[in-house]
């Protein structure tokens, strides 16, 4: 049965990558996908083979989720059911209003009251929902006008305490803290987005080799990768750094011959080719390194990101370290540790073949058809 189905979702890259894999396999099976996200994301959403459909961007998050809800009330009359990632918070009482069925995505780990609490106090963006009256005040505004009920206050505790039916979740079950809160016949755990990426080649270096990413650093960025080249300019190895769109590489002077050094770079490409990986510990980030079984040195700062980095650590994938007491000695030590460590190879493998177990995107869209049968 052909369905027509619209994804909702929000303006995050992180929230965005992982699910383009599920829309290639829903359309491959014959469904029509409209993917609805601000203007300016056109051009990425085509890789899905979606109909795109945009809303009005907005810096604030309110206004971002009022701008998709409106746009979406337009069309979800023509569609059997709505996709949405968790935080478009208001995705089952928008399906509800209109008599639709709903699916969840988490593109990160699933949410109990314990990682909520995590994921506001590790700092950030959401920092501010640390204050509970903050986040009521601004739910309240948030669904002003949209003709919804919530059943809690606060946006936080909405998504955690009134979950739809279905939620498929963009890991394994065995790196879900606390999984026994989320129960298999409502919660699954699908693993890893792995699909072909439309990613620019890169070239094939001399091994081997470490990947530093850390996403987008806001302050210090310039020691860091002062230190990075200070713990590996005189090893034999290649170091390929990413230091983000915004860094101005020049700043860094001559580098060593054994650096590669961009301010972006397609990192499944070369996560295919590394034997260790010193990473945020982004939800993307780390899944790209189980799925190629390259080791984790996890540097985190907000978000999920010390939460997947505890898991990282756990299930003996890596090492961690605190951003704040780093030197070139520490990161050096690190990274060789991982390289030469048997049993963090050993558990890598595992992973590996849990995921190829996992149900994936193929799994994902035959959950989603049963929905409507």
């Amino acid at each position: 049965m052909e369905m027509k189905i619209l994804f909702i979702n929000l303006p995050y890259h992180g929230h965005v990558i992982p699910t383009i894999g599920l829309v290639q396999e829903l359309i491959k099976v014959g469904h029509q996908v409209t993917y609805l996200m601000p203007h300016d994301w056109e051009a990425r959403i085509a890789e899905s083979g979606a109909d795109f459909l945009g809303y009005e961007n907005n810096p604030q998050l309110d206004k971002q989720i009022r701008n998709a809800f409106f746009k979406a009330e337009e069309v979800i009359a023509s569609h059997d059911l709505v996709l949405y990632e968790q935080f478009f918070f208001v995705g089952k009482h928008l399906s509800e209003k209109h008599g639709k069925k709903c699916v969840r995505i988490f593109t990160a780990p699933a949410t109990n009251k314990e990682l909520m609490r995590a994921f506001i106090s590790s700092g950030g963006p959401m920092g501010i929902f640390r204050i509970p009256l903050i986040g009521t005040l601004w739910t309240m505004d948030a669904v002003k006008g949209l003709g919804i009920k919530l059943k809690c206050r606060n946006w936080l505790d909405e998504i955690v305490e009134n979950p739809p039916d279905c939620n498929l979740v963009y890991t394994l079950r065995s790196f879900q803290p606390f999984a026994e809160d989320f129960p298999e016949e409502q919660f699954h755990f699908i693993g890893p987005s792995v699909y072909d990426r439309k990613d620019e080649a890169f070239p094939i270096l001399p091994k081997p080799v470490i990947c530093i990413s850390l996403g987008t650093i806001l302050k210090g960025a310039e020691n860091f990768f002062r230190a990075c080249v200070d713990a590996f300019q005189n090893e034999n190895i290649t170091v390929v750094m990413s230091v983000g769109k915004s860094f101005d590489i020049a700043k860094l002077g001559k580098l060593p011959e054994n650096f590669v050094v961009k301010n972006q770079i397609p990192q499944v490409s070369v996560l295919k080719q590394v034997r260790a990986f010193i990473t945020h510990g982004g939800m993307n980030s780390v899944s790209e390194a189980m799925v190629h079984g390259v080791p984790m040195v996890v540097i985190p700062f907000v978000s999920d990101q010390p939460v997947n980095a505890r898991q990282v650590e756990k299930l003996g994938l890596g090492k961690v370290l605190d951003y704040k007491t780093i030197t070139a000695n520490s990161l050096r030590d690190a990274a060789f540790a991982v390289m030469k460590n048997r049993q963090i190879q050993e558990n890598l493998q595992k992973i590996q073949e849990e995921i190829a177990c996992a149900p994936g995107n193929s799994g994902a869209v035959k959950i989603i058809r049963s929905i409507l049968q």
